[in-house]
């Protein structure tokens, strides 16, 4: 089964900026996706449907009990004069009423042929609808993924915009007194604004993907999503209203959680697949199905009957009577020949598509995993570039106070520390979306 982390959507009793703490978790997300999905509930109502089919046709294999009855009339009945008596045959009026049974005893397979094809279109769409439920999962998780991103675009950017506004504020003390130029109170308050603004760009995606997520879960959670900001960003200055503050699931936590799909093989059974070989094994018995009505069928029958009259004699009598039919078709126009060609094709069909999606999908999976290790590679080199980015940026600024550098390398120096902290967050959450692909094409692991 499916590692899911998180128990429920929470809004818990925090205030921050006037406003609930609103708690998302990708576990709740999951959920509501696959109970509110139209594409899940069509295909459940298919394989309720194709089970009903396969229980019709199932039927067949079995005699059958009807109860039959019949009234008949004639204009004459045949007579015969004996000795000036008039006797006649039969009577104007009859009837005959009983139970039936009927018993398919040969037919060549072909009922046998067209059960097993019906349990074949029930087991197809059984493996489509998993197919389906593994897709819209993973189009959950992957948007769930870019909201955890964007929250951490934010809150590394309030980061360096507390930065920024602190050195402001020392570059316009020294310049006050004198020390330093008007250029450098220029270069640091639009260090400031540059990076209000991207906050305010990264709020607004946010916003995009938060409409991304409810429409997959069906659901918005009470959250307004025009302006949203994250709940670790409670002390920070807000320029612009705040419309919901936003808690989830760390970015760390998940990636601990996601990380052993890496080890993860390929299921060269999965539902895809699956649902593409069980319907060319459709096609096939649905085709020998056809093929059957080329050859003789016996059919048994036998009763039991009230009728009147009894032949020529006019009594009410109670008789039993059975018997066996042969049915042998002498020409139908190639009618069933051709039935069968159509499906032998359309399973051939099946076969080459499943062959090309197998190829498909064992491509997407090994091209996840190639990308997944370069991402590792990236990972482990931005954590030490960040390292190193974060003592040069400290290093940059003593030695601008002390005069030694300008004020464009100060913000040069920020720049390089806040572009690696936000390659960091990219890289992480691109490896979450390809162990994701890696999971939704992986043989489960119980």
């Amino acid at each position: 089964m499916k590692k899911l982390f998180g128990l429920f959507i929470l809004f818990t009793t925090t205030v921050v900026y006037g406003l609930d703490i609103s708690f998302l978790s990708l576990a709740q997300c999951e959920y509501d996706a696959l109970n509110s999905s139209a594409q899940l509930q069509s295909l459940q109502a298919q394989v309720r449907s194709s089970r009903a089919q396969e229980k019709s046709v199932s039927s067949s294999l079995y005699p059958t009990l009807s109860l039959d009855g019949k009234v008949s009339w004639v204009s004459e009945v045949p007579s015969l004069t004996v000795g000036g008596t008039e006797l006649k045959f039969g009577d104007t009026w009859g009837y005959s009423l009983g139970p039936t049974v009927s018993y398919m005893l040969f037919d060549n397979g072909g009922r046998g042929a067209l059960k097993k094809s019906a349990s074949k279109a029930l087991n197809a769409q059984e493996q489509s609808y998993e197919f389906a439920r593994k897709q819209i999962l993973l189009q959950v998780q992957q948007a769930y993924f870019s909201i955890q991103q964007l929250l951490q675009r934010l809150v590394l950017l309030n980061g360096q915009l507390e930065v920024a506004q602190k050195q402001l504020s020392d570059v316009q003390s020294a310049y006050k007194a004198g020390a330093k130029s008007k250029l450098d109170v220029s270069i640091a308050r639009k260090q400031v604004f540059k990076t209000q603004t991207a906050m305010s760009g990264a709020r607004s995606m946010l916003a995009g993907q938060l409409r991304t997520l409810f429409k997959l879960t069906g659901t918005d959670y009470g959250i307004n999503p025009s302006y949203p900001t994250d709940k670790r960003l409670a002390k920070a200055k807000e320029e612009s209203k705040t419309s919901t503050v936003l808690n989830t699931d760390s970015l760390e936590n998940t990636l601990r959680v996601f990380r052993p799909y890496a080890q993860s093989e390929f299921d060269e059974n999965s539902p895809k697949l699956a649902a593409l070989d069980e319907m060319a094994q459709y096609y096939e018995y649905l085709a020998n199905s056809y093929k059957s009505s080329l050859y003789p069928r016996v059919i048994l029958q036998g009763g039991a009957y009230f009728e009147y009259p009894n032949g020529a004699i006019r009594e009410h009598v109670f008789l039993g009577r059975a018997g066996a039919a042969v049915s042998v078709p002498l020409f139908e126009g190639g009618k069933d020949r051709q039935q069968a060609k159509a499906q032998k094709e359309l399973a051939r069909a099946k076969s080459y598509e499943k062959e090309d999606a197998q190829q498909t999908l064992e491509a997407l999976f090994s091209s996840a995993k190639d990308r997944l290790y370069g991402l590792q590679v990236q990972e482990n080199l931005l954590k030490e570039t960040i390292k190193q980015a974060d003592e040069t940026a400290r290093l940059t600024y003593q030695a601008y106070k002390a005069g030694a550098v300008t004020f464009f390398e100060v913000d040069r120096a920020n720049l390089d520390l806040l572009e690696s902290q936000l390659s960091l967050a990219d890289v992480q959450v691109e490896e979450l979306n390809q162990l994701a692909i890696l999971n939704s094409l992986a043989k489960e692991i119980l």
